[in-house]
Parts: structure tokens; sequence; C-alpha cells
């Protein structure tokens, strides 16, 4: 078993590659099917940059996206030959999400 994070341009484009790595629609449901892999679909990630106090117990906390649409595999088989998604993987020092 291993846990893959991916970066994508967007939605589109995620649901492309996805789909060229062998996932299937599941058009009852609207969502991506691989019998091997679990899929997180994180989309957009917000982090905080900034935190100010106004003194009235209330805080101002700036946002900035991070760039790409973001999504997390746990992939059971590891003979699956996910090589067409090498050029999305990406490694984060602390994910947004992580597989319990």
């Amino acid at each position: 078993m291993r846990d893959i994070y991916l970066r994508f341009t967007d939605a589109e484009e995620m649901h492309k590659q996805l789909i060229t790595a062998g996932f299937v629609e599941d058009e009852k449901q609207g969502c991506l099917y691989h019998p091997d892999i679990s899929l997180d679909v994180i989309g957009v990630i917000a982090v905080p940059t900034e935190i100010k106090n106004t003194g009235e117990e209330k805080e101002i906390i700036t946002f900035v996206n991070e760039p790409g649409y973001h999504a997390n595999l746990r992939v059971m088989n590891d003979e699956l030959d996910l090589s067409s998604l090498h050029d999305f993987v990406v490694n984060p020092k602390t994910p947004a999400r992580v597989w319990a």
C-alpha cells in the first residue's frame, strides 16, 4: 500500500489524468472509481498567511490559495502502473489531508 499526493492545474485536468490512469466514471453517483485505489479529492487548498487581532476578541485571518487542484490516492495494489501520473506527484512537507 502506498499514498500518493497529486497536484493538477484544475479539476478538468485531474479528471482527464485519472481516467488515463485507469479510473472509471460512475455516472450514477458522478464520481471516479478504481477498484484498487481510494481517491480523496481535496481541490483548492487555502492557507492562512496572516492573523490580525483587532482587540475585540476577533481575529482577521488572511488566506492565500496554494497553486493547483489537489487529490490524494491510497493505492492498495503496489503493482499498478501509475506512471502516467508521475508529472503530477508532489511531496508536501505537511500535507493538508492524510489517510488515517
